[in-house]
């Protein structure tokens, strides 16, 4: 008789979707969604959904925090940037990745994209839309991507491949060789 009970209680607290008016052709005003049994699933969803958005936007902030790149978490990655392609001295594409690479200190992308090339002249600055200071992102970057080398995080055959195609600044280029063993 429990179970009778609570079939009846399950079916007063029940949409059922053919009752509801129509919105558009085949769409109900409530879909199966709005059902009352659904959403205490739902509640708990939507709390993990916030935790795992809280925790990835604390990532994203302490970071860079941490690594004296504050700057870096309010670059949106518009790529205004990439303007700077022809007027770069040293010819880096794309510096929205080394902004991107200084904000979660990602070492391989950051020598990849030629950040250890850059000699900080700031004509990239010029067509930053937030305004940031890029030269000195790229050289805390640069700094810290160093330390890391010397803390021999960084495997060699990155910083040798680096070597080989050009993308170490005359200003690393013997501390990077000499960890080469180059």
């Amino acid at each position: 008789m429990g179970d009778e009970v609570k079939q009846e209680r399950d079916k007063l607290h029940q949409r059922d979707d053919l009752d509801q008016p129509i919105v558009l052709p085949g769409i109900h005003r409530y879909q199966f969604i709005s059902n009352i049994k659904d959403r205490a699933l739902t509640k708990n969803l939507n709390r993990v959904a916030m935790l795992g958005i809280a925790a990835t936007l604390g990532v994203d902030i302490v970071k860079p925090l941490a690594n004296g790149v504050p700057q870096a978490i309010y670059c949106y990655e518009c790529r205004a940037c990439y303007a700077t392609q022809d007027k770069c001295p040293v010819g880096i594409s794309f510096q929205a990745e080394l902004v991107v690479a200084a904000r979660v200190a990602d070492y391989d992308r950051f020598i990849r994209n030629g950040g250890l090339k850059c000699i900080r002249c700031g004509n990239c600055q010029s067509f930053c839309v937030q305004n940031l200071d890029l030269p000195k992102i790229f050289g805390t970057m640069q700094i810290i991507t160093i330390k890391a080398m010397k803390e021999d995080i960084i495997p060699k055959r990155i910083l040798t491949d680096a070597l080989k195609k050009g993308l170490v600044n005359r200003q690393y280029i013997d501390e990077v060789a000499e960890y080469c063993g180059v």
